[in-house]
């Protein structure tokens, strides 16, 4: 994968909701990457105030001064600083989180295509109408612009399918177009593995897509050091 990297106003690009990982790198026993979201902004302090960041689904209420990168991500960037962070609490609601100080100009790393992860999972297709049965296929990486499956029939590139596939309880994709955009191989099995590319992709599912990505890759890396402690 290819990046491109330049300087934006923060302005331009930080609203409430976007996905946040924050990657603390002191001190040196809160090392590792964290769950959060944007809350709220205040451009006029330089002020970002964070859902409280997580680890396994538990909070964890960084301390005053904790070195970090901010990463927030978008649906074909993301964008870095490097902060400490002020004070994590709670705000006049109740509401847990973590404020830190950000630059006026960020740094954002585009990426030409997405973010592919490994990653194993059933789902169904049809070819031609979506009136016949479907058919059964498995994930071997998914992105949010594709995915490689692996099925028991002969595609041809070029060929519109259909695919539903459930990512998780809150995303699912149902009779999604895709394009079959490369042969992959045959299996010792006999099964064929081609790549697809998600078709009409609506931008509000795609940023979906991309924070499915990005939260399963930040769960995988979290995972791997939690197997090396």
């Amino acid at each position: 994968m290819q990046y491109y990297t330049e300087l934006v106003r923060a302005f331009d690009v930080i609203r409430p909701g976007q996905s946040v990982l924050v990657e603390v790198s002191a001190p040196e026993d809160l090392e590792g990457g964290y769950k959060s979201s944007v809350h709220d902004v205040d451009f006029e302090r330089n002020l970002l105030i964070l859902s409280m960041p997580s680890f396994k689904g538990r909070l964890v209420p960084l301390p005053r001064g904790t070195r970090c990168t901010v990463k927030i991500v978008d649906s074909s960037a993301i964008y870095m600083f490097r902060t400490t962070v002020l004070e994590s609490g709670k705000d006049e609601y109740g509401f847990p989180i973590t404020k830190v100080l950000f630059p006026n100009r960020l740094r954002k790393v585009q990426r030409r295509r997405f973010k592919r992860i490994r990653m194993f999972l059933e789902g169904l297709y049809k070819v031609s109408s979506k009136d016949e049965p479907p058919k059964r296929f498995v994930t071997k990486d998914f992105s949010a612009g594709g995915m490689l499956i692996v099925v028991n029939d002969i595609l041809t590139v070029g060929q519109i399918i259909y695919v539903t596939v459930e990512l998780d309880k809150n995303l699912k994709l149902r009779d999604q177009p895709a394009k079959i955009v490369r042969e992959a191989g045959i299996l010792e099995t006999g099964e064929r593995m081609y790549g697809v590319e998600f078709l009409n992709v609506s931008p509000s599912l795609e940023r979906k897509l991309v924070t499915f990505v990005f939260r399963k890759e930040i769960e995988k890396r979290n995972k791997e050091r939690g197997d090396n402690e």
